[in-house]
């Protein structure tokens, strides 16, 4: 679907099309795919996505948190409240691990590896991997009304460069991520986060917490 259009009562699905500048992916045939649903305790995050196998996975068990997943093969999504730019970002590996982050305005973490319920599975007689996430409704920040979902490998045809996808484009000399100026709109029809209408004890603790 196009990402600002309004999504149904039961779920939201977006598909990456494009490398971070805006150009159509070409390299392969599987595109990533997120698919947002409502849960009881929560909100289930599906995705599917080419696998690559490059670089190798991560030494963090699966199923457990990896600070710097995004060195590893990687699709992520970030769910902004562009009014205080507090947001949420969630890195999801083929191999099982995760990583949570909690960010303020300028990259500024102040809380990561949080724990979450995520597992995948790859296909490789199709050369595509499957993530399943519940993420607790108390990391997601309230007002998220912007939002971009990525995507990380090696380059297959250029070793030792790295490939990065987006949803929405980011323009500029080279791929940043967390320009969240650039994110798209998280359409009102979508039905998941108007209901989330003040920081949870998480936020605020992690907004309150004194910094290095």
């Amino acid at each position: 679907m196009d990402p600002n259009d309004g999504g149904s009562d039961l779920m939201t699905e977006f598909e990456v099309t494009n490398e971070w500048n805006g150009r159509p992916i070409t390299d392969h045939e599987t595109k990533i795919s997120m698919t947002f649903s409502e849960a009881k305790d929560g909100v289930k995050i599906e995705l599917r996505a080419p696998f690559f196998n490059d670089p190798p996975p991560p030494e963090t068990k699966p199923g457990q948190p990896c600070f710097k997943l995004w060195d590893h093969e990687v699709v992520e999504v970030f769910l902004l409240n562009s009014k205080n730019g507090n947001y949420l970002e969630l890195e999801f590996g083929p191999h099982g691990q995760h990583l949570v982050l909690l960010l303020t305005t300028n990259k500024k973490c102040i809380k990561h590896s949080l724990p979450l319920e995520y597992s995948a599975e790859i296909d490789l007689e199709n050369g595509t991997w499957r993530g399943k996430a519940l993420v607790p409704l108390s990391y997601i920040p309230p007002g998220v009304d912007k939002f971009n979902i990525y995507g990380i490998h090696m380059d297959q045809a250029k070793p030792g460069d790295r490939v990065y996808e987006s949803l929405f484009p980011v323009p500029g000399e080279q791929a940043d991520f967390h320009r969240t100026q650039f994110f798209g709109t998280w359409n009102q029809s979508h039905f998941l986060f108007p209901k989330i209408t003040e920081l949870s004890d998480i936020w605020k603790c992690a907004l309150n917490s004194p910094k290095p």
